[in-house]
């Protein structure tokens, strides 16, 4: 699920460049056991985005049903040396 906001966060024109660094995760709730040859549907929106911290909604559903869901906290920063 964090990988999937990171790439909604990075989507955005203004933040092409930055870095996300995953700062945390809360109300995290596994609701069904996912198995081997499950095709897990990864949903992510964003609760709040201030100009270097947010926090991120993921959900995770196997047929429809939800398997995973919880809460993330990122920072964004600058790459390295640009």
């Amino acid at each position: 699920m964090a990988q999937v906001g990171a790439v909604l966060i990075l989507a955005k024109p203004g933040n092409r460049g930055r870095v996300i660094y995953f700062m945390g995760i809360d109300r995290v709730r596994y609701r069904r056991p996912v198995v081997a040859g499950d095709q897990v549907l990864f949903e992510a929106t964003v609760v709040r985005l201030r100009s270097k911290m947010g926090t991120l909604r993921g959900v995770g559903r196997v047929d429809g049903k939800v398997a995973c869901e919880g809460q993330m906290t990122f920072a964004l920063g600058d790459r390295a040396g640009a």
